[in-house]
């Protein structure tokens, strides 16, 4: 079963109703535009930031870390530190449901274990403030960065998250970002049908430490460049079979009993999310908030 998120303006069908919203909390950003029930998508450092607003300007180790403005993650216990601070400056009394917070890069962390070493500084002090928030992490593939790559964009990465995490007290879980997963293999055009079953398949042990899941289309443009957060599925895979085999095993993955939060990263339309959430509900994917 997944609990709906609202994504920007979109509107789900009428028959899913989400009560949580996803809100920007990036480091450019200078105040919160909820005070409702909402998720918190915190910096994830795809491309250059300013850097200067009166808020982020009082946290020097946030500010001083990045490699030509784009910011470095988890650069160290005191970043860890100043991030809490940061979201608590910019949340105030308005407790998050969800922080989901994005990984560091390769060229100044070592490992997965060295990243949950500092972030688990940020938890230790994020929990003071929102005991009752829920942390997520998102995989991530595609950014403006040079030197080094994201630490957790792969399968193997999220299994060996995965397992690190089984051998900590923390309470970090793994929100999937589907398309970005299968952007660090080029994409569905470049996998067989059946090493794309094979790799997903990778991820069940992960089930318990997974807890979110991320969705979206892609649309080729009139030079034939796919762009991302455009479409839906059909346009995405651009290949039936494929997308089925894709929505077949997302439903067993889906079928242990858990309930899990659906953020669909759709920029492009309504209708374009309408069809994703068909295309799941046509395996009997179940949203919480369903009539």
């Amino acid at each position: 079963m997944l609990i709906p998120i609202k994504y920007h303006k979109r509107t789900y069908p009428e028959h899913i109703i989400p009560e949580i919203q996803e809100v920007a909390g990036h480091f450019d950003i200078r105040e919160l535009s909820s005070t409702g029930k909402f998720s918190l998508h915190t910096e994830y450092s795809y491309g250059k930031r300013k850097l200067d607003s009166n808020l982020i300007k009082e946290f020097p180790a946030i500010t001083t870390h990045h490699k030509k403005r784009v910011p470095q993650l988890w650069f160290s216990k005191q970043w860890a530190e100043e991030f809490s601070d940061f979201i608590t400056a910019l949340c105030q009394e308005n407790q998050p449901v969800i922080i989901e917070i994005h990984p560091p890069f390769s060229d100044y962390t070592k490992s997965i274990d060295h990243f949950l070493d500092i972030y688990t500084r940020f938890e230790e002090t994020i929990l003071t403030k929102y005991p009752d928030t829920l942390l997520f992490i998102e995989n991530r593939c595609g950014t403006m960065y040079s030197g080094g790559k994201f630490l957790l964009t792969t399968v193997d990465d999220v299994v060996e998250l995965n397992n690190s995490l089984a051998n900590r007290q923390l309470k970090l879980k793994i929100t999937l970002d589907f398309p970005q997963l299968l952007t660090s293999y080029r994409g569905p055009q470049h996998i067989q049908e059946k090493k794309m079953v094979c790799l997903l398949d990778g991820l069940l042990p992960c089930q318990e430490s997974i807890t979110g899941i991320h969705l979206w289309g892609k649309k080729r443009n009139k030079k034939g460049r796919l762009i991302a957060h455009q479409g839906d599925l059909n346009t995405y895979f651009e290949d039936k079979n494929k997308k089925s085999a894709f929505l077949i095993w997302l439903k067993k993955f889906l079928s242990d009993g858990k309930t899990r939060y659906f953020v669909p990263e759709v920029n492009g339309s309504d209708e374009n999310l309408h069809s994703i959430i068909y295309d799941l509900e046509s395996v009997d994917i179940i949203f919480q908030t369903n009539k």
